[in-house]
Parts: C-alpha cells; structure tokens; sequence
C-alpha cells in the first residue's frame, strides 16, 4: 500500500494506494467474414477477419500487416525509411520569456543524438518482438524498429508514427532519422547541446540546460512544467523548484504569498498553459501572465527533491514539495514528519528523514519528467490519481521488492510491472488485466501481469 501527504486548505491530507486483486480480462473473438457487408459498421473484411480502421498496427492489425496512411490495415513486405542518416540538425530558436524573466534558448536535433533510425531487413527468423520489449535489432521486432529510447538508453521496439497520441504511454512521436518514431520521453533531462536530447536542448541563462520537447499545452508537459505557447517554438518550460530571481529560472521566479519560498514559474496566456496536476487536485491559475501555484502548494521543491522539507504552515507542519505530495518511495507508509515547534518562531525549514521524498502527480498525457513514470497509484478513496515513480531496471516480469526496482516504477505481486490503463501494452509477454477499482482519469486501472 502507498501513500502520499498532500496539503490542502491547509491541512494536511494523507493520500494512500490499495492494490486490489485482479479480475480477469479477455478479449471477445474477430468475426470471421469473406465480404466487408459481414462486419459491423466501421470494420472491414481483411484475412478472413472483420477489422476496424487501426490506429497500431500491433493491437489493431493481422500479424505482418501495417497500419496505413488510411487507417487501414495493408501487407506489408521489407520496411525500410531509405535515405542517408547520421545526420544531425540543430536549430537555435529566439529567446524565449518575457519582462523579468531569465532567459533560455532552445536547440533542436532532428535526429537523436545523430544516430540513424533502424529498420526490419527482412533476414533471419520470424520478428517477436513487441512494442517497448527490449531489442538489439530491428529484425527482432514485429513492427520493425528498435531505437534507443534515450540518447545513449536502451534500445525497445518502437514504431513510426505521425502524432504522440499513436505512441505508447509514457513516449513522443519525434523526428528521427529522416522519419518520424515514438521515443522515450526524457524532458527535464541534464543536457550540454541537441545531441543530448530526443528533441531539444534548453539552455538557461543562470541555470542548468535541460531536454525539453514540443507542446500545444501544458497537458502536453509533465507536471511541474508549462508550456510557454510562443507560436513554433511551444516547448515544455520547467516551472518547479527553489529560486530568489528570474535569472535561475528558465522564465520566471515568483516569491510572494502563499508561497513559504520562492519558486520558478511559467509564463501564460491562460491556465492551459500552466503545469497539470492530477484531477481533482486544485489546479494552477493563470494570472498577470504568470502561472501561479494552487492556495494547498506552499512550496516548490520539485519532485524527487530529497529529502523532503517541512516548514510550519498556519500552526501545522507542512512540506514544501512543489506539488504538496510526498512519499518514501520504499516503503509501504509514509515517512512521519519531524517535529517543529510551531508556536515557538522563528519558524523553521527541516529536512525529513532521508527517505522522504517529494513527489509530483502526473495525468496520463503529460506524463512525468525525466526518471520517472507516470502510474495510477494515488488513491483519493473514489478515484485514483497518477504519481511520478522512479524508474528502476527491473523489467516486466522481473522480481522486485518495491516500485524503484522497476524500468516502468511499478511492483505488483513482487513481479515487475507497467500500468497499461490506456495503451494496453505489455512487455516480456505479460498481458494487460484489471488492477481493480477505483477508477483512475474515468478509466478502469490496467496493469501488466
């Protein structure tokens, strides 16, 4: 069972996860058909089989077939992207802010860290291979590329894809070569230039360069960071952790109340642009063109900040994590807070034990930033929320003691495992099942076994 402290009004609410028995799931038989007037509306006759328009090939396709440009299923032979790779790109943007806030640049490498997408050749035996299972080769794959997730990661089958919202949880739709491909999410990562990131570089006057990647909103962008909404250039902006002024910010520092301490923030147009919490966690507003944290959040330590610190909030102890949650990533409790006098000022920041960490709360499509994974195992008693785990290097099916062990931050029955609640995708062979109630983003809670 896991459990997290967040403030709200003031108060300090424990928030905690129930892992409840799995209910068996399957999947009702393909109709057998010769016309396409013997499938239901919006399937078509293809092998024998009634399929409807597909978005991935690997769920929605006969094996050896492709998803077209249609949506459709189609034979495919060899696949190959053709061309020369090895080629790397990079494109230097404006600066982006505005009045009072630091300023940062933006680097952009068309091909990941140089590298050359891969491709089935067609030798050797049969690919097995699916979707995020490790790989050496394209050949082993079933939809016929392994790429490294990361720069200098390791390598998983992937697919080509137009939009992010063809890819699996968790991964983007990036250039790639001379394609498109759904890689790793590594925003918020430590970068020295284009050839660090899947998609760009941002340096930041004052402050460390981190991997960023494109975005229409903030919901495009791991909590804990917006989206800055500057027309072709709309990338994920960092708006969490400690500052006194713009300059260690990539955009802007906001110091005043109800803030216990300053902390970097996020220009806007609107709220949308604004970091994402977990629904029904209060959510950022949008005001005077800067994104402003929720009245509950009275710190900004970002997530993963360790270990946690405590500042005396209204007569109560309260942590000062960016996004009010905290939890020990390890254990099965929650870390107890250390013990400050209150009503003896002046107050005080104290530290935590040293495993009491800050914790961010994801949605699905925003997914967590570098390091961590985005998985349902917040319960708010009705419903779930997601929280960022770290990614340990367990695989799926792997033995594990608790969630940091594992590659997708998920331990379940002492196995490694993935919360597959929306893309249903399961490595190592495991299959998506029902993880129980409550339900999470008005979804039924999946994950790998």
């Amino acid at each position: 069972m896991h459990r997290f402290h967040v403030m709200k009004s003031s108060l300090l609410l424990a928030i905690w996860c129930a892992l409840v028995a799995v209910g068996s799931g399957g999947c009702a038989g393909i109709p057998v058909c010769q016309l396409n007037s013997e499938c239901q509306h919006g399937f078509y006759c293809l092998g024998g089989k009634c399929l409807r328009d597909c978005a991935e090939a690997e769920f929605d396709c006969l094996d050896g077939y492709v998803c077209n440009a249609n949506g459709q299923c189609e034979g495919t032979g060899t696949s190959g992207m053709g061309g020369a790779g090895g080629t790397t790109k990079s494109v230097t943007s404006a600066t982006t802010g505005g009045a009072g806030a630091g300023g940062a640049t933006v680097s952009s490498s068309v091909a990941a860290g140089g590298a050359t997408a891969s491709s089935t050749t067609g030798t050797g035996g049969a690919p097995t291979k699916g979707l995020l299972d490790v790989c050496t080769t394209a050949a082993q794959c079933t939809l016929g590329h392994c790429e490294p997730m990361t720069v200098g990661g390791k390598s998983r089958c992937t697919t080509a894809c137009t939009a992010s919202a063809q890819c699996p949880r968790g991964t983007r739709c990036l250039n790639y070569g001379n394609g498109k491909y759904c890689l790793g999410d590594d925003v918020g990562r430590s970068c020295s230039g284009p050839s660090s990131c899947n998609a760009s570089c941002l340096s930041v006057q004052g402050g460390p360069s981190y991997c960023t990647a494109p975005c229409a909103s903030g919901a495009d962008c791991p909590n804990g960071y917006g989206c800055n909404n500057d027309p072709g250039q709309s990338v994920c902006i960092r708006a969490e952790g400690y500052c006194t002024s713009a300059s260690e910010c990539t955009q802007a520092c906001d110091p005043n109340p109800p803030l216990l301490i300053g902390g970097c923030t996020a220009l806007c147009a609107t709220a949308a642009d604004c970091p994402q919490r977990a629904v029904p966690l209060t959510p950022w507003t949008c005001f005077g063109g800067y994104c402003l944290r929720p009245t509950d959040v009275i710190g900004t330590l970002e997530g993963g900040y360790s270990p946690t610190e405590y500042h005396c909030n209204g007569g109560q102890v309260a942590n000062l994590c960016n996004d009010g949650l905290n939890t020990s990533f390890t254990s099965s409790t929650p870390p107890t807070p250390p013990a400050i006098n209150c009503q003896s000022p002046p107050e005080q920041s104290v530290a935590g034990a040293a495993d009491d960490s800050c914790v961010n709360s994801c949605r699905y499509g925003g997914g967590c930033a570098y390091g961590f994974n985005c998985v349902a195992l917040g319960d708010l008693v009705t419903e779930r929320i997601g929280v960022c785990m770290p990614s340990g290097a367990g695989e799926p099916g792997s033995a594990c003691a608790n969630n940091t062990q594992c590659v997708f931050g998920y331990c379940a029955n002492n196995k490694c495992s993935r919360d597959c609640t929306v893309d249903g995708i399961c490595p190592g062979g495991l299959q998506c099942k029902n993880g129980g109630a409550p339900a999470v983003e008005g979804q039924v809670f999946k994950r790998c076994e």
